[in-house]
Order: structure tokens, then C-alpha cells, then sequence
């Protein structure tokens, strides 16, 4: 019984510190990806952001959240709709992204 208990354990520690990696991958990839959206399609420079921070959340389950140097209290959500193609959520102007998706 104890041995059962012992390698329980050890697979239930390994399924979460798996899932805490995975989770870590994936927010490590959004940021990223949004951080060279910005720099490369919107000209934005290094220097115009303060931060770039990825969440786990219900709606979208991923938004990215962003600081500009120009605006540092402000967070502005960021979505890629799981297909690279950014999007800002929130209603906040400016208006970050040049392009217009639809």
C-alpha cells in the first residue's frame, strides 16, 4: 500500500510540474510572438514597451498584456485567436495595432 501511495505520488507531482512547463512554454511563445508582431508589422522599437505579460484566463484563454513606454499605467489586451493574427480586445485608445482585423 505505501509503495502505491509513494509512486502516486511521484506521477501526480510529474503530471503537474509537466502541465506548469507546458503552460510556462506557451505563455513564453505568446509573448514572443506578440513582442516581434509589434516590432516587425507595427513598427513599434524596444524602447516603446515596458512589459509583455501572457495570462491564463477564461475569454480569451490567453490574452497577452502589454505596457507602452508612452502609457505605462495602461494594460492593453492582446489576442492572437490562436492563429498569429493579433488582435487588441480592449476598447482602450489608442488604438495599438495598425493594421485592422476583423
Amino acid at each position: 500500500m505505501r509503495k502505491f501511495v509513494v509512486i502516486s505520488a511521484i506521477i501526480i507531482t510529474l503530471l503537474i510540474l509537466g502541465m506548469y512547463t507546458a503552460l510556462q512554454f506557451k505563455y513564453n511563445s505568446l509573448e514572443r510572438s506578440l513582442k516581434e508582431h509589434l516590432l516587425t508589422v507595427e513598427g513599434y522599437s524596444e524602447s516603446d514597451l515596458v512589459s509583455i505579460k501572457a495570462k491564463f484566463a477564461s475569454m480569451p484563454k490567453f490574452p497577452v498584456y502589454v505596457r507602452f513606454t508612452d502609457d505605462p499605467d495602461t494594460e492593453y489586451i492582446f489576442t492572437d485567436r490562436d492563429a498569429s493574427d493579433w488582435k487588441q480586445l480592449d476598447p482602450k485608445e489608442p488604438q495599438r495595432l495598425k493594421k485592422v482585423n476583423h
